[in-house]
């Protein structure tokens, strides 16, 4: 159901109040990804309260860039000064207790660091942003760099580790029964990305072997030494692999895709050639965003947000190729239902439980 926000009077000074406020926040954002990039929140966790001289020794930055980043830090309330009073160079400066879960724990679910690394990388394409939005061109997902890339990974790990494999998969009968029953099913993860979704899989279900696919080599390097580290190499592979290659046609019990559909230029194509990897009686399970059942105005800061993602990063990837369905970040039910049916499938199920704060499931059936 959409949520009707109470509309601010629409004044000049509203809207100047409004935007000088998310000048500050971007300025943050950008201040948080410094700190994140260059290990000085971790710096300053790890060795306690530091002077702007210990930072920059710790993490190896110059000195009267450390003074400027941690006197703007604590400004804007991110850390803690002993004593504000003191000389620049005796001021120590120490990061909240509370706060460093968010920023350094990738595996939490109050992990915020990502956030700022996809838009400090959407940033860095404005020029060619506004290039595509002038000729109908697209913006390629490898300009956006490597911070795009760990960040669309760093953004569904807590929940893929957390609770995929051992909340979410249990509450789906049909996919529950299927992975945990012989013989051993097999699972293809299309669009892998970093790979946690597979690794969840074969964490959960101890026999089930599971086969990643991506086409970006450095997402599958990624994801290749995530699975040796969690000890699953040994049932998971990732490869650069299309969906639509032959061979993996017929192979597999179930399919997951996990935040990729919108971002497809052909999803009506990649949805085919997932219902002919499946064996008679699998399921594909479809994780995409929890838009609105409708378009509404004003919306939820999370429809806000998806919005701001598809103008800056996932329209525009999707519009490199052509012909293209230029689906973007919010892709309502009734999409995706077109898409499925348009691809060969007879079952289509909203799962609205189990639920995520920011993703809604779906199980497709041929």
């Amino acid at each position: 159901m959409a949520v009707e926000l109470p509309q601010a009077e629409k004044t000049a000074d509203e809207l100047v109040g409004r935007l000088f406020g998310a000048s500050l926040g971007m300025m943050d954002v950008l201040s948080v990804y410094m700190g994140d990039r260059l290990g000085l929140y971790r710096a300053l966790r790890d060795g306690g309260p530091a002077s702007e001289t210990e930072l920059a020794s710790r993490a190896g930055i110059d000195r009267r860039y450390a003074r400027e980043w941690l006197e703007q830090q604590a400004a804007s309330g991110f850390l803690d000064v002993d004593d504000v009073s003191a000389t620049a160079e005796l001021r120590r400066f120490s990061l909240p207790d509370a706060y460093a879960e968010p920023l350094l724990n990738p595996d939490s679910p109050y992990s915020i660091a990502p956030l700022a690394r996809s838009i400090s990388a959407c940033a860095k394409v404005l020029p060619e942003l506004l290039e595509a939005y002038r000729t109908g061109g697209g913006v390629d997902w490898n300009a956006y760099g490597s911070d795009m890339i760990e960040a669309q990974g760093d953004f569904n790990r807590p929940w893929l580790r957390g609770s995929f494999g051992t909340e979410i998969l249990p509450a789906i009968g049909p996919i529950h029964d299927r992975l945990a029953s012989d013989p051993p099913a097999r699972v293809a993860d299309v669009a892998c990305g970093v790979g946690w979704a597979g690794i969840a899989i074969a964490q959960a279900y101890p026999g089930v072997r599971v086969d990643g696919f991506d086409l970006d080599p450095s997402s599958i390097d990624l994801a290749r030494a995530n699975a040796q580290r969690a000890g699953v190499s040994d049932r998971v592979t990732h490869a650069v692999r299309d969906a639509a290659d032959p061979a993996a046609a017929g192979q597999y019990d179930l399919v997951v895709v996990i935040e990729a559909i919108h971002d497809l230029a052909r999803p009506v194509e990649v949805l085919s050639a997932i219902r002919q990897m499946l064996r008679p009686g699998g399921s594909a399970l479809i994780a995409d965003e929890r838009t609105e059942d409708a378009f509404t105005a004003p919306a939820s800061e999370i429809e806000r947000m998806y919005y701001g993602f598809s103008l800056l990063t996932c329209l525009p990837a999707a519009m490199t190729e052509r012909p293209t369905a230029g689906t973007g970040t919010v892709m309502r039910t009734d999409t995706l239902r077109q898409y499925a049916d348009e691809a060969g499938f007879t079952g289509f199920e909203r799962l609205d439980e189990p639920a995520l704060e920011m993703l809604r499931f779906y199980r497709l059936t041929a």
